[in-house]
């Protein structure tokens, strides 16, 4: 069989996201489900299931704004729209790293067999990672200071209505007992 010929009458990662299309918030999509819709075995062919699976998480994402997170050796669980955030900024710290990983490679090399153009194409990337960590530390610094700022502001309009609240009802009771007064 080709690798170009088609191996049902629908692409995998369609029949995948169909599943997780019509899953509810927070089930566990898992392995076996998946490899049994796709007519696979949910241990030997576990890669091909994840394959069709990150596509499928893709349009996901795209068409219905709901994403998936990894329950390990399990499945995917459809995550709720509140934890989107910590998906998110965990990706974020994951890009980190791997910049980092990027810029020890181009850093700590033997320069001494390396031509001048290689030596000076290594120099711009260290320089470019250097520069895009930097980026990113800044950015993370200040998406700090803003989730910060937003959590102070819920802070204060929680307590404002609170007071608010109180005051009404402060209000209702005056406002009850002087129409007891004045019909007496």
């Amino acid at each position: 069989m080709s690798p170009f010929d088609p191996i049902g009458e629908q692409a995998r990662w369609k029949t995948v996201y169909e599943l997780l299309r019509d899953a509810p918030v927070d089930t566990i999509v898992t392995y076996g489900e998946m490899a049994e819709a796709l007519n696979l075995d949910p241990v030997k062919d576990r890669h091909t299931v994840q394959m069709a699976m990150r596509r499928a998480a893709q349009e996901l994402e795209r068409e219905n704004k709901r994403t998936v997170d990894v329950v390990r050796n399990e499945g995917y669980r459809i995550v709720e729209p509140r934890e989107h955030l910590a998906l998110a900024r965990r990706h974020q710290k994951k890009a980190g790293r791997s910049l980092s990983r990027g810029h020890s490679k181009v850093i700590n090399v033997d320069l001494s067999g390396v031509d001048p153009e290689v030596r000076h194409a290594l120099e711009i990337t260290a320089q470019a990672f250097s520069l895009q960590m930097d980026f990113n530390r800044r950015f993370a610094v200040r998406q700090a200071q803003l989730e910060d700022a937003v959590r102070d502001i819920t802070n204060t309009q929680s307590a404002d209505r609170k007071r608010s609240e109180e005051e009404v009802a402060q209000l209702r009771e005056r406002i009850e007992r002087l129409e007891r007064e004045q019909s007496e």
